[in-house]
């Protein structure tokens, strides 16, 4: 299957740069947005479920991943992938020193199983129209894992 991208100058962020440089970097724009009620339609011409059925199943996978998440425990959704929490927070010293005010805000890592990472792999890459003005951000620098926050 072929994802199409374009290319998108942005400030250069590579070691010893200088401030106003800039480079293109490959982006993938975004296409539209399939909707709850949209996957659930999806799901249920493909089976034998009802859209009702198939939302009262997905509402309740999401209620119990809430649960174990807030349990600190790994979600794993056969070879759709995991979903953990993770926490970051500024340092101390010592560990008399540390408020729990440190912690920053946490995140959902979603980390793909085998299906998504073998999909990944067939992809080829088509580039269409580019952008050339200016825009804050990094490229081909950053972690291209989503973050669900």
């Amino acid at each position: 299957m072929s994802v199409k991208y374009k290319l998108v100058l942005k400030k250069d962020l590579t070691k010893g740069a200088a401030a106003d440089a800039k480079r293109y970097y490959a982006s993938a724009p975004v296409s539209g947005t399939m909707n709850f009620n949209s996957i659930c339609d999806v799901i249920a011409d493909r089976s034998t479920a009802s859209d009702g059925d198939v939302a009262l199943v997905v509402r309740g996978l999401l209620r119990a991943t809430e649960e174990a998440l807030l349990r600190n425990e790994v979600v794993e959704l056969d070879t759709l992938g995991r979903f953990r929490l993770s926490l970051g927070s500024s340092g101390s010293l010592t560990e008399k020193d540390f408020q729990a005010n440190m912690i920053r805000k946490p995140k959902i890592i979603f980390t793909p199983g085998a299906r998504l990472r073998a999909m990944l792999e067939k992809i080829s890459l088509e580039r269409i129209g580019k952008e050339t003005e200016p825009s804050q951000g990094g490229g081909s620098e950053e972690d291209d894992r989503p973050v669900i926050e």
